[in-house]
């Protein structure tokens, strides 16, 4: 049994370092971002402004602390209450998985499995390099009355280890979820700001509530030889309630772009930076936002402002070329029967062609 008295942590904690409240709120403790969201959202901008339910999900940035006893995780943004999943894991001690594989514990109706190798050797989530991952926490949220879940497992370098379902709770201060294990997790859903909606880039600067959790360290010495932990790198990412559809919504971020989809086969290797943040490291500045910008038909993914300069028509923030439908494209000709793009002698000749024609 990992059972861990609370009580004892926090008391042994409070003579090391101060410590977060525990709510969904960011203390300043924390002090500045690890890492800032640089992609708008493709999982929905939650406008409801309610410290529980929320119509959107997206991760703005990502702090992390650690105080000799606990890890601490504090994500701003937002848990659509229709049981999305925030998928969470954390590097913070030798060994563990580079990929994910698919004999970890059958936690959450094997969802944990389900990101990992499927047995054939080519696939199962992949994280950057230099990332194994050693533990696994997510959280949801939903229901007609609101509540919040959260499990968790050890990821051994060999597989198997332990898991559990850690508990359930609600929003805010009050609705803690308080593990039997030592995890103290909250949610507070009432942002409204960070990213907005689309594939663009975007800036998760300035979010102040979201998603908190702390994590005994004692968690991650499963086999005695993990050592003192004093850093860790964390990647979060936001899932559907099956883990099996990843939504853009990564910290740290993808630089823009579409949901990534099924986790089995996604590969952080292969996109540009780092697909998680490092205690103590500073965020990168927001990028500057793009959008498709149109000159006659031609279309460019450009700054607004550079759009201007050339006398373009700007489409919006996180818009682009390849958009369905086109932005820059023509408005279709009447008469232009043959969808050749113009209207001539040739569309007659169809039409004679076609006189009497019924289906």
């Amino acid at each position: 049994m990992k059972t861990i008295s609370t009580t004892l942590l926090l008391l042994c904690a409070s003579t090391v370092w101060a410590q977060p409240t525990m709510d969904g709120t960011l203390d300043a403790v924390y002090g500045s971002a690890n890492a800032v969201q640089n992609t708008q959202t493709s999982f929905g901008d939650s406008d409801i402004g309610m410290p529980d339910f929320a119509n959107g999900s997206e991760i703005d940035a990502g702090y992390a602390i650690i105080d000799g006893v606990y890890l601490y995780i504090m994500l701003p943004g937002n848990l659509e209450s229709t049981f999305n999943k925030i998928d969470i894991f954390i590097d913070a001690r030798s060994g563990g998985q580079h990929t994910l594989r698919s004999d970890n514990p059958d936690i959450d109706f094997d969802g944990l499995n389900r990101m990992g190798d499927d047995g054939s050797g080519k696939n199962g989530l992949t994280f950057d390099t230099g990332f194994e991952a050693d533990m696994w926490v997510s959280m949801t949220c939903g229901g007609d009355v609101f509540a919040t879940y959260a499990n968790y497992a050890e990821l051994h370098t060999t597989g198997a280890g332990f898991g559990e379902y850690i508990g359930a709770g609600s929003s805010g201060s009050a609705g803690v979820i308080f593990g039997k294990t030592g995890f103290m997790l909250a949610l507070d859903n009432s942002n409204v700001s960070g990213v907005g909606f689309g594939e663009g880039t975007g800036c998760g600067e300035g979010v102040t509530t979201g998603i908190e959790i702390a994590i005994p360290l004692s968690l991650f010495d499963w086999d005695g030889l993990a050592g003192d932990i004093t850093s860790a790198k964390i990647c979060a990412f936001i899932n559907n309630g099956g883990h099996d559809y990843m939504s853009n919504q990564v910290i740290g971020g993808i630089g823009g772009g579409g949901t990534l989809e099924d986790p089995r086969f996604v590969n952080f290797e292969l996109i540009e930076g780092n697909q998680y943040f490092t205690i103590g490291e500073a965020a990168e500045p927001c990028p500057i936002a793009t959008g498709a910008c149109c000159v006659d038909i031609s279309c460019s993914d450009i700054t607004s402002d550079d759009c201007i300069g050339i006398g373009g028509e700007y489409n919006g923030d996180g818009s682009f070329c390849n958009g369905d439908p086109a932005p820059c494209a023509p408005e279709p000709c009447e008469g232009d029967v043959n969808g050749d793009g113009v209207v001539n002698v040739a569309d007659i000749l169809t039409v004679i062609g076609n006189w009497g024609c019924a289906q």
